[in-house]
């Protein structure tokens, strides 16, 4: 029922989701000794590998979980904008 664009646009949401999830797990650690923050492009590029530990950092974090929360806002714009879209031409055909 739904085409490519569709499944484009909800899996790039269930990305940003991850990609705060991980921004805000990492802002929970900010103060644990020894804590390797995590990046949802390299833990993707490496599969799993070990990231080089550095230490987590406040703006970085907020950085990223404002990103993240304007990405998956602009999202949910065009997916909203696509259902209306199909909305409409549905309601076309039923004339």
């Amino acid at each position: 029922m739904f085409d490519h664009t569709f499944n484009v646009l909800k899996e790039s949401m269930e990305t940003t989701v991850i990609q705060q999830e991980i921004a805000a797990n990492n802002l929970a650690n900010i103060n644990t000794p020894g804590y390797e923050p995590l990046e949802f492009d390299k833990e993707l590029k490496i599969a799993i590998k070990r990231l080089d530990k550095k230490k987590v950092i406040l703006e970085d974090e907020m950085n990223e979980i404002s990103q993240n929360a304007l990405k998956y806002s602009s999202l949910v714009k065009l997916l909203s904008q696509k259902i209306n879209i199909l909305k409409t031409i549905a309601s076309q055909g039923r004339r």
